[in-house]
């Protein structure tokens, strides 16, 4: 009687152990990682509009098509981008783009990596050997009231599924994270988040490219010769910047058109991202007025329909004259 209730014990103890197991374990079915898909040779993304060669911009470029799962670093190469390698890639538990803070979804759009994150202060189970914090919620988030942060480029364990979805940061395997790290740049090399990637040809790039440095010159000629209606109708009806919004930005305008007798810009080595409805437009911007005379990095914020921007926003920062001296002539 003993020896049975004994067997018994012993096969409900192991019946219970092995489903404790199967709760903490993946199934090797959740471990297998998806396969990265490759464009077709000859085709490259929609979204790298406009590269240039210079200090102030990163060689690489990483796309995170969410559609595919996955992650695609882009080299530049004579001015145009070359697929350099493809991994795949987790991303957050929930579809759709990330509109609050814990809907466990990846936002969608153009970010920049603003700091590393490793070593004791990183927690390895979670977030791998690295991480790079994204500057999400952006411009464009923040126009959307978007909520949240936190949102990171970082690696996972070996243990763990990159099936399993993340709470909105992109991830991949440790080996990747340290292949990746010598290609990204802080607040340059660009980390654009897609649900579904496009691909266009080479020649369908360059033609885009050229469209908007026609669209760039054209701005730059409206408020360097200060014919204020055409400089005005490139900014769109959202448009915000250093605390105006578009009437006081016409104001604004307006008296330094006044105060000075004659105004030179300069756009030199622009590059431009985008999202198929949001771009980044990026170059070194050269002033001069009478009394005025400075140099910066300039960035436009654009809304797009098809090869129609409008100027929703711009910021500038002053660089020093020695930058302007590295850049490729």
């Amino acid at each position: 009687m003993c020896k049975s209730i004994c067997v018994f014990s012993f096969s409900i103890a192991l019946f219970c152990l092995s489903a404790v197991h199967a709760e903490t374990t993946d199934s090797p079915e959740e471990l297998k990682d998806p396969v990265a898909v490759i464009p077709e040779k000859g085709m490259v993304p929609d979204s790298l509009v406009m590269w240039a060669n210079g200090p102030n911009h990163s060689r690489y470029a990483i796309i995170a098509d969410k559609g595919k799962r996955t992650l695609s670093v882009w080299e530049k190469k004579n001015g145009l981008p070359s697929l350099f390698e493809a991994h795949p890639m987790d991303m957050g538990k929930k579809e759709g783009d990330k509109a609050a803070r814990g809907d466990h979804k990846t936002p969608e759009g153009i970010y920049f990596p603003q700091q590393i994150f490793e070593g004791p202060s990183l927690n390895f189970d979670e977030y791998g050997i690295r991480a790079f914090e994204l500057d999400y919620p952006n411009f464009f988030d923040k126009r959307a009231r978007k909520t949240g942060d936190g949102i990171w480029l970082h690696a996972i364990p070996d243990s763990k599924s990159l099936m399993r979805g993340s709470r909105g940061c992109v991830v991949v395997r440790n080996d990747i994270i340290q292949k990746l790290t010598p290609m990204i740049d802080m607040k340059k090399t660009p980390v654009i988040i897609l649900d579904d990637a496009k691909y266009v040809t080479i020649a369908e790039l360059k033609k885009r490219s050229l469209a908007l440095k026609a669209w760039l010159e054209t701005w730059r000629a409206a408020w360097a010769s200060k014919d204020l209606d055409n400089y005005m109708k490139f900014y769109g009806d959202d448009f915000r910047a250093m605390n105006m919004n578009k009437k006081n930005w016409r104001r604004y305008k307006q008296g330094l058109n006044e105060k000075y007798s004659t105004i030179s810009v300069k756009t030199i080595n622009p590059v431009g991202f985008s999202n198929g409805k949001e771009a980044v437009l990026t170059f070194l911007q050269e002033y001069e007025s009478d009394t005025l005379k400075d140099f910066g990095i300039k960035t436009l914020y654009l809304r797009q329909d098809g090869d129609t921007f409008t100027i929703s926003g711009e910021q500038w920062r002053s660089a020093s004259p020695e930058l302007l001296a590295q850049v490729p002539q």
